[in-house]
């Protein structure tokens, strides 16, 4: 199926809706700092499966609306860092994990070098369950010589499996 097909008789027109409520929760955690690097804001990759399956990334299309209607200023730039490790491909959906599975699952993310070290990264992801998430794409940040200063996250839900959140 084609990619404008998904985008179509998808929810993809929500990224429009929803783009500068995003772009509000970021600008007002952000402290403007004239003449240094430009922060970078990076989604959090959605799951292969959810994008096959949508066609699109959500929070990557909500980004793009923001800074194509000029809700950024200029010292923010968005930067798809975050790739999937190969071996994460083959690991399965984060939802099916329990929550002990998810804190104590492999690295999932790896980052792009970082142009300049220390630079300032904005995380963005979809959905908060655990935070393993979260928390593996900014272990891979950091690793790659950035500087996490901020993870916003769109909803909250409750894991699936119900244990205790620790």
């Amino acid at each position: 199926m084609p990619c404008w097909h998904s985008r179509t008789s998808g929810r993809y027109f929500l990224a429009a809706v929803f783009a500068p409520y995003l772009a509000a929760a970021i600008n007002s955690s952000c402290i403007p700092r004239p003449g240094t690097v430009a922060t970078y804001i990076v989604a959090v990759p959605s799951s292969l499966k959810a994008v096959g399956k949508r066609g699109y990334s959500p929070v990557a299309s909500m980004l793009e609306h923001g800074m194509a209607r000029g809700l950024y200023p200029s010292e923010l730039v968005i930067r798809p860092l975050l790739h999937y490790r190969a071996r994460s491909v083959l690991a399965g959906a984060q939802k099916l994990k329990s929550g002990s599975a998810r804190r104590g699952g492999q690295e999932h993310f790896i980052a792009e070098r970082a142009d300049a070290p220390g630079r300032p990264v904005i995380l963005v992801d979809d959905v908060l369950t655990t935070g393993a998430t979260l928390r593996q794409a900014a272990m891979a940040c950091h690793k790659a010589g950035y500087s996490v200063t901020l993870g916003i996250v769109l909803a909250l839900t409750k894991p699936p499996n119900h244990e205790p959140e620790q």
